[in-house]
């Protein structure tokens, strides 16, 4: 048994919940809210942990989420404690503050294929500045109001994409990934809804909709950060009309995006658009992910009949010679919804299946 002693900054408030998160299921498996500390009076914060006979473990002191786990005491990054546990030690340490900068934001991104500004909010992940020398691969999202704060996103509920991301790469589940936020304007549906020509083509903004994403934001995303630029390291993904966009962009841009999650997506859209046209025309180097909630319908006319056209689409994949946990992944979640909470509960999947940990384009 290994009784750890955290010494706790000042001014943290003597109700809020402090954790040990760290390696092996002792600690949860670095879930952030892994093993509860108690609160004691002296300041400190302790928990007793039985390990098994001479584990070697490492772990971080969180208050219950990735970004605000135990930093420098600067706002950067610390690496994780480490210990080989032995029978009846006591582990006395000090926290030195509190959160890094994982999540970084550049608001009111302008474009020249656009007509409106808006956010990028781009997460990085653990390692990224402890490893000075390593590149990312780089995964693009959709609205991303929804991905990282609940201030901002839809109903107040998020994806919580950094925290799911952070402990699926600690856990060596799915490698570390930048994962970028491209905020959603007025002119969403225009933007993430392609059409057939017609007497509505004037409204289908999603050809200058690619444009900004591949000329813009994925240049400026290279310049800034350190990035592995191949289509192999660089995915597209969202939900609903966000993962319609993302079909049509990953098909339109082969060269540049050789990954892509559709969750959930708007398949119904202009009298199928996508899929009359899904087989046959996929990329073969791109992966994709592919699901829908069982609760989502099985209409055939209209938005209800989500359930009914994402099997269509993956029984065309698989027609066209793509093959399945390869090329493709098809699930149906039970229970699943069309919200965010329900694409928040399989995002850790999404991650595992694009980005498989100890992959060769993340160097």
């Amino acid at each position: 048994m290994v009784e750890f002693v955290v010494g706790v900054p000042p001014g943290l408030p003597g109700w809020e919940p402090l954790f040990l998160a760290g390696s092996g299921a002792a600690l949860g498996d670095w879930a952030a809210a892994g093993v509860p500390l108690d609160r004691w009076e002296d300041g400190t914060a302790r928990a007793r942990v039985e390990f098994p006979p001479a584990s070697r473990v490492q772990y971080l002191v969180t208050r219950g989420r990735w970004r605000l786990a135990e930093s420098d005491g600067d706002g950067r990054e610390r690496a994780p404690r480490e210990l080989v546990a032995r029978a009846d030690a006591t582990v006395e340490l000090a926290v030195a503050g509190w959160g890094r900068d994982a999540v970084r934001y550049h608001p009111d991104f302008g474009s020249n294929f656009l007509p409106h500004a808006r956010p990028i909010s781009v997460y990085v992940p653990p390692g990224y500045d402890l490893e000075t020398h390593r590149r990312y691969p780089v995964l693009y999202m959709h609205d991303g109001q929804n991905l990282f704060d609940a201030e901002t996103s839809f109903a107040g509920v998020p994806w919580a994409a950094d925290e799911v991301a952070e402990r699926e790469a600690r856990r060596h589940a799915a490698d570390p990934v930048i994962v970028v936020g491209v905020g959603n304007t007025v002119d969403r549906l225009k933007e993430y809804a392609p059409r057939r020509a017609g007497p509505d083509a004037a409204d289908d903004w999603s050809a200058a909709y690619g444009r900004f994403l591949v000329e813009e934001v994925k240049p400026f995303i290279d310049r800034t950060y350190r990035t592995a630029t191949g289509p192999a390291a660089t995915g597209i993904a969202g939900s609903s009309m966000g993962g319609l966009i993302s079909l049509h962009l990953a098909r339109g841009y082969p060269h540049v995006f050789g990954r892509c999650a559709a969750l959930s997506p708007s398949l119904w859209w202009d009298r199928e658009f996508f899929l009359s046209t899904a087989g046959t025309a996929w990329p073969r180097d791109c992966r994709v992910w592919l699901d829908t909630g069982e609760d989502e319908g099985t209409g055939r006319v209209g938005r209800l009949g989500n359930l009914t056209r994402t099997r269509k689409l993956a029984r065309l994949f698989a027609e066209a010679g793509l093959a399945a946990g390869r090329d493709y992944a098809y699930r149906e979640v039970p229970g699943g919804t069309h919200d965010e909470a329900a694409w928040h509960a399989r995002f850790d999947q999404v991650l595992r299946f694009l980005f498989p940990p100890h992959s060769s384009h993340a160097v």
